[in-house]
């Protein structure tokens, strides 16, 4: 085989590489390859790029990238919390992206501040209370159920939870943080039952009686009141013309070692566009973060409400802060 054959067969490996290599994007995601299947194919079948799903829990997706570097196969990450990618904005595994597409589609709120990620659909978390033993004019803040009005009538989650987390550090930045540790104080003093790891349990705890209010994100109560529209379980927006529900969602930032930049920013607008919100967060039960994407009917009956407009990426960057407060105030 003479040099200019040789040549010419390399060269046309690597561009076959080059093109293959164009047409496909790793995501490492929290949520399985079966549950994102929907949302992707209509992307792959516009585009061509077919879409590789690596699934595994927050943060050993973070780890492994971190360990991968150079070597990493994921363009993007993807986690269902703003508290996960803090952590991993501080793990140094994003490059910000560029795209004016999504700065236009997504309020700047849910842009973390230098580009790193941004939210995808969001949920609130929510003041739920039983219907039977609680009036909504009784209800105002989260703050307010650290009053004694509350005491032996609360239901929390662990301070493990990232849940817990980010509305922790939603408290330490409307207050400060020595206002933020007596507000976490009174919530322990308040409990009537063990704090719980499940959001669903709560649920349950205010309908069978254990509790009459408690924080728990908006998207767990859907599925009980389609099953029964008279369940005694109802949504409260907290802070309402004061500082505004605080709200969390899915999110997904480039990964800083992906070469595919024009491939990724082309995901990253898909995703932010209204056609494609509204189905996807609706199939999440959660609120699509484009203005312009209709929400569920069953969103909608829970009523209109303000959000938090602070930044997502400010509020992650006080979970240590809030983490460190819940241990002072003996949440567990």
């Amino acid at each position: 085989m003479n040099m200019t054959l040789k040549t010419f067969l390399l060269a046309f490996v690597l561009f076959s590489t080059n093109v293959f290599a164009a047409k496909s994007l790793t995501i490492y995601s929290v949520y399985p390859g079966d549950q994102l299947q929907a949302v992707f194919k209509p992307f792959t079948e516009r585009t061509g790029i077919e879409i590789k799903v690596v699934s595994g829990k927050s943060k050993d997706l973070i780890k492994r990238i971190k360990e991968e570097g150079v070597n990493t196969e994921a363009d993007l990450h993807l986690d269902k919390d703003l508290a996960y990618h803090t952590l991993a904005t501080n793990e140094g595994i994003y490059q910000p992206f560029n795209s004016k597409l999504v700065e236009k589609n997504v309020p700047a709120n849910f842009i973390e501040t230098n580009k790193n990620w941004f939210t995808i659909f969001y949920r609130s978390r929510l003041i739920m209370y039983n219907k039977n033993t609680v009036s909504r004019s009784e209800l105002s803040t989260y703050s307010q159920l650290a009053s004694k009005k509350w005491q032996g009538r609360l239901c929390v989650r662990t301070s493990g939870s990232s849940y817990t987390q980010s509305l922790a550090a939603s408290v330490v930045a409307h207050n400060g943080e020595e206002k933020a540790l007596e507000i976490f104080k009174g919530w322990v003093r308040n409990l009537s039952m063990e704090v719980t790891s499940s959001d669903r349990d709560m649920i349950r705890a205010i309908a069978a009686g254990k509790c009459d209010v408690a924080l728990v994100n908006s998207y767990y109560l859907v599925p009980f009141i389609e099953e029964n529209p008279d369940y005694p379980v109802r949504p409260f927006f907290a802070n309402q013309g004061s500082s505004n529900a605080h709200v969390n969602g899915v999110g997904i930032g480039i990964v800083k070692h992906s070469t595919k930049l024009k491939e990724a920013t082309m995901l990253l607008e898909y995703l932010s566009s209204a056609e494609v919100q509204a189905p996807v967060a609706n199939a999440f039960n959660q609120y699509p973060v484009n203005p312009k994407a209709q929400i569920s009917a069953q969103l909608q009956d829970f009523g209109s409400f303000n959000v938090d407009s602070t930044n997502v990426g400010t509020i992650g960057n006080l979970i240590e802060s809030a983490k460190r407060l819940m241990k002072e105030a003996q949440y567990k």
